[in-house]
């Protein structure tokens, strides 16, 4: 072999060690795929929970805004200034029964009201003679009667008239007429002054002395403290379920404490706005305040033979999830009870395992493993029948 055809061998050679060596790299750099394991990719991980049947109190979920019991929007009914008190017109004043809430300046009007007093005692003035004449036996009772009049007092009673005759005398002369005017006056006049129904504090006002207030203005409200009552409305199912006198447990995610109220009023109507019926609790508390927003639970009426479960475990309306020999089955279920938190239901086996909670992409037959939690899982709902 000449020396051209061994260089040649030899090129050869250097070139296929480095194409193995360049393939065998490639080989080893490649990861092994693991098998898949096939035992366990079909067995799901749940928890689960042990049924018993027996009474439960089925809870009505309610909220809604407090409003004060006693109140009463404040119109004046006159035209005058407001006159300065030792208690002002404005929000948080408190008064008790009988006090002036406001009083609006009179003097004009109470002075042409005495006035027409005036008028009308002289007009019986006049008449004496003629009374003592036509009817003598009246003549004293008509004398003491003007002898007692004040024109700046309230008009009192007329003597009592046993006489037809000297009855339609005085209609005659007007006396029934006058009388009737002034008296009517004098409701007027009690008019500029507004005095409180009830204890209570004002609200929706901040006025001032002199403030000029007109007949039919809206001035204020006037509200008893510490008596609410909170309107709600519930479903035409539960509202066959609640009883006038029913106890309500309340509270607000606003302040701590808890009250206790009473069913005192049923709507008889469906509202046209919620589509649901009204309802009217009431509530005592210092701790209250018109306006505030609560909710609570009617302790309403009692079933027998049920299983409580959280109601978030029911599916398709009517369906759980139980488990039998390490698979999932599925048990169509009766409710016969839900709110926000649990569902009564009937279907379910004492000791039956329902799942406990809600589980992704499972199905009836698929294996699974579990563990009996150590105590009971506790519902939000806790008032159980023992």
């Amino acid at each position: 072999m000449n020396a051209k055809s061994l260089r040649r061998s030899s090129l050869v050679g250097v070139l296929i060690l480095i194409i193995a060596f360049i393939a065998f790299k490639k080989i080893g750099s490649v990861k092994q795929t693991p098998q898949k394991d096939t035992l366990h990719s079909n067995v799901l991980k749940v928890d689960v929970m042990k049924v018993k049947n027996q009474t439960f109190k089925a809870d009505i979920n309610i909220n809604g805004r407090l409003v004060s019991k006693q109140k009463i929007e404040i119109f004046t009914e006159v035209t005058g200034r407001l006159k300065t008190s030792d208690k002002p017109f404005k929000d948080g004043t408190f008064f008790k029964k009988g006090e002036p809430l406001l009083s609006l300046v009179d003097t004009d009007y109470r002075m042409n009201l005495n006035a027409t007093r005036s008028s009308y005692q002289t007009l019986l003035t006049q008449l004496l003679a003629e009374v003592k004449i036509e009817y003598p036996a009246d003549y004293q009772k008509w004398t003491q009667y003007i002898d007692d009049f004040d024109p700046t007092q309230v008009l009192p009673a007329l003597p009592e008239i046993d006489n037809q005759k000297e009855k339609t005398y005085l209609v005659a002369k007007n006396v029934y007429t006058q009388f009737f005017n002034i008296k009517a006056q004098e409701a007027q006049l009690e008019k500029y002054t507004i005095y409180a129904p009830f204890d209570g504090v004002l609200s929706e006002t901040n006025l001032n002395p002199n403030t000029l207030i007109r007949a039919g203005q809206k001035i204020g409200a006037f509200i008893a403290p510490h008596a609410y009552e909170l309107e709600v409305g519930v479903s035409l199912a539960e509202i066959a379920k609640i009883n006038l006198g029913d106890k309500v447990q309340l509270k607000s995610n606003d302040i701590s404490g808890a009250w206790t109220g009473i069913v005192s009023r049923i709507g008889e109507s469906i509202d046209e706005k919620t589509l649901n019926f009204n309802i009217y609790i009431d509530v005592k508390s210092d701790k209250l305040f018109e306006g505030m927003y609560l909710e609570g639970i009617i302790d309403s009426y009692e079933i027998e033979n049920v299983a409580q479960i959280p109601s978030n475990l029911i599916f398709n309306s009517n369906e759980v999830y139980t488990v039998v020999d390490s698979s999932l089955n599925i048990v169509k279920v009766e409710p016969v009870h839900e709110n926000k938190n649990y569902a009564l239901v009937r279907g379910l086996a004492d000791e039956t395992l329902i799942v406990s909670h809600a589980v992704s992409n499972a199905y009836e037959g698929i294996k699974v493993t579990y563990k009996l939690p150590e105590e009971k899982i506790e519902l939000t709902h806790t008032n159980q029948t023992k």
